[in-house]
């Protein structure tokens, strides 16, 4: 039994860390091409209509759903901070996720932070904003970005693990 366990927590543990992992450029997030389930597509639109309202409590939009893509719109509380002066920041973000799926058995995923709010009122920094002009992280945005990724990664993997199901 224990090496049984520990079999299986080496195998997660690999199955986890294989995902792709969206990294912020100064360009946004690029697109990622994940394997699509053996599906059929009509259910896979279905089943990404149910995650939106699963994972977006607090609501959100799907828009623009066509035979075989479909967007979400939703706004994620907390999704970074940054630390200055000893005092954290949180920061929330509107989103949204373009899915396209493929006739390649892949399917597209699009991550585009569209807004960034401060206790709820809207900001004029977008992402684009974490970069110098040379594409080199700002100082003052070296916690956001990471913070930032991790957001958006668990909302994907969220996503491709409720698809896969």
């Amino acid at each position: 039994m224990k090496y049984f366990l520990k079999i299986t927590l080496f195998f997660w543990i690999v199955v986890s860390s294989a995902q792709t992992k969206l990294e912020l450029t100064p360009k946004g997030f690029a697109p990622l091409e994940i394997e699509m389930p053996n599906q059929p597509i009509n259910k896979l639109i279905e089943q990404s209509k149910e995650w939106a309202r699963y994972y977006n409590e607090k609501g959100s939009d799907v828009f623009d759903v066509t035979e075989n893509s479909l967007t979400i719109e939703a706004r994620y509380e907390n999704a970074y901070y940054y630390w200055n002066l000893a005092v954290k920041y949180n920061f929330d973000i509107k989103y949204s996720l373009k899915i396209v799926f493929g006739e390649n058995q892949k399917y597209t995923l699009t991550f585009t932070v569209k807004e960034i709010y401060t206790d709820r009122v809207l900001m004029k920094t977008t992402v684009v904003d974490f970069f110098t002009s040379e594409g080199k992280l700002k100082e003052d945005f070296k916690d956001s970005k990471p913070s930032l990724e991790n957001t958006v990664n668990r909302i994907i993997k969220s996503y491709i693990n409720f698809i896969a199901q």
